[in-house]
């Protein structure tokens, strides 16, 4: 587990691992950025943003948004015999010639939301789709994922810290490739929660 990432005077990536650990990466050797994305997948979510776009640049195997693949994130209303209720919806496509594996899709915000925390996953799935998730050429994927009350007061405090706070949905698949969705704004959100 990922407990402290910095980037260093000379451009590397340095991780401190919970056991005390550390890990360097050289961000000008596309090998070593290859094989962290690969062998860390789990733990992508755990880096701030500074660090996570640094490797992308840096890494042969990312892809650029609309190149390769997309990843959509829109805001859904679901109405029911019960009510009402909000979601959150990452719809992935597939743009290579090749078949990918993409991982659970997990979600950044631009501002921190708690103390140091910017990142999180929504495990209320509605579909339930298995991960990783094998897409062939031009296939797509949605997932939608439930927004809980509660979570209106957490988007309510990265408002409060930065009123053009935004929100992404980011994926990577079993090769390492990482991919971000579009800025989706919070106040917009916010404003879609319709009470």
């Amino acid at each position: 587990m990922i407990n402290k990432s910095i980037i260093d005077g000379n451009g590397n990536v340095v991780i401190q691992d919970s056991d005390n650990s550390t890990i360097t990466i050289n961000t000008n050797n596309p090998e070593e950025i290859r094989k962290f994305f690969i062998d860390f997948q789990s733990q992508l979510r755990n880096l701030p943003n500074d660090i996570l776009e640094l490797m992308e640049s840096k890494n042969p195997n990312s892809v650029v948004i609309d190149n390769d693949a997309n990843v959509y994130l829109s805001f859904n209303l679901m109405i029911s015999d019960s009510g009402q209720g909000y979601a959150l919806g990452v719809t992935i496509t597939n743009l290579t010639k090749e078949n990918r594996f993409f991982n659970t899709p997990f979600f950044k915000t631009s501002e921190t939301i708690e103390h140091d925390l910017d990142t999180f996953i929504m495990t209320n799935a509605i579909y339930k789709i298995q991960f990783p998730k094998k897409l062939e050429y031009g296939e797509v994927v949605s997932e939608s994922y439930e927004i809980k009350p509660g979570a209106k007061d957490i988007f309510e405090k990265v408002i409060a810290k930065n009123g053009d706070a935004f929100i992404q949905a980011i994926t990577s698949t079993t090769l390492g490739e990482v991919f971000k969705s579009n800025k989706y704004s919070i106040k917009q959100l916010l404003l879609n929660m319709v009470k």
